[in-house]
């Protein structure tokens, strides 16, 4: 059987990988290097974010994977804990919602707690002094996405079974002539490969700004959770891997104008950053002790919901998009999902 993998991002990459570890061979079309795309940029840590309706056992599936991958010591994955903090209104939220924000709390490694904070804790954030008087904790997994990225390139071209084309496919329907399954994992860029395709018509893309720091005293990842957040959402996370760094975010600005998918993404806008940095710096003051080494933006896929399925029309192609935020957290068990789909046929 020969099959083609449209996109090269962390879904893309999960996928080759699970088809050539069954001795598939495999065409990777993507169209940029590494360093340009989506998920080169994302703060990478398991936990759903940011995404639709998904089905949990691609989570599960996945967190799984990672844990092993970092217990091995792959590069660019690494276990990190995690500290959110918690407005008031954000707890009695918490507590409301729990079976559907934070359902993965039991699972394994995870030992998520609630718990008050070890003291008065407030920051000023737009002439508004916020408290917060709870916090959650958890352990899980980041990746430092340019390494890990890199390492699923490797590991499937190495593997002798996949064949890596960087250009830019201009139709599907011209793919699934060729090839013997077309696997479509372009995220973003599916606005624009399938835009006749009703499914694409409520992605919308959400743009994330993010700074990058070299500040080792920064060992523990931290959320920003309740009103004040939901408009301008903070996250600070730390990695490892060629380079440890600090990656500060963020923004949900959802993108009006879409660009084009075959040039490298010149959305960022340095204003956003500088108040991305600003903001994290003000919630986390030992941040100022950083050395700012790198500025970037990705575009999150977010739609109703996670769309894995067979096309309707063209039964030789699979689409595999639409994980909003949470690429990463979705990665492996949405590769495992596809090659489901593939025995069925």
């Amino acid at each position: 059987m020969s099959v083609a993998v449209v996109g090269g991002g962390v879904i893309g990459l999960s996928v080759a990988n699970e088809l050539v570890d069954r001795g598939t061979r495999v065409t990777l079309f993507s169209p940029q290097p590494i360093g340009q795309i989506t998920s080169s940029v994302a703060a990478a840590f398991w936990a759903p974010y940011w995404v639709g309706d998904y089905d949990r056992q691609l989570a599960i599936q996945t967190l799984e994977r990672l844990q092993q991958l970092a217990s091995e010591g792959t590069e660019g994955i690494t276990f990190v804990d995690f500290e959110e903090w918690m407005t008031s209104d954000f707890v009695e939220s918490y507590e409301e919602n729990i079976e559907s924000t934070h359902w993965w709390r039991n699972l394994p490694g995870i030992n998520l707690r609630i718990e008050p904070m070890p003291e008065r804790r407030s920051v000023r954030l737009n002439g508004e002094e916020i408290d917060f008087p709870e916090r959650l904790r958890f352990r899980s997994v980041v990746a430092r996405m340019p390494d890990y990225l890199a390492w699923l390139e490797r590991r499937a071209t190495e593997s002798g079974n996949m064949d890596l084309q960087r250009c830019w496919i201009d139709s599907l329907d011209e793919l699934c002539t060729q090839f013997d399954q077309v696997i479509h994992c372009t995220g973003w860029g599916a606005k624009t490969l399938a835009s006749n395709d009703p499914s694409t018509a409520n992605m919308k893309l959400l743009a994330g700004h993010v700074v990058l720091l070299d500040c080792p005293g920064i060992e523990n990842a931290t959320l920003f959770h309740g009103k004040p957040f939901d408009a301008n959402p903070i996250y600070v996370v730390p990695r490892q891997g060629s380079v440890r760094d600090v990656l500060c975010g963020g923004t949900a600005i959802e993108v009006q104008d879409l660009p084009d998918v075959r040039q490298p993404i010149t959305f960022r806008k340095e204003s956003v950053c500088d108040d991305v940095i600003q903001r994290a710096k003000s919630v986390i003051p030992s941040l100022t002790e950083g050395i700012e080494v790198g500025r970037g933006v990705g575009f999150r896929p977010v739609r109703d919901s996670v769309r894995i399925e067979r096309d309707p029309i063209q039964q030789n192609l699979i689409h595999c998009y639409g994980h909003g935020g949470s690429g990463l957290t979705l990665s492996w068990g949405s590769a495992s999902r596809v090659v489901s789909l593939m025995r069925a046929n």
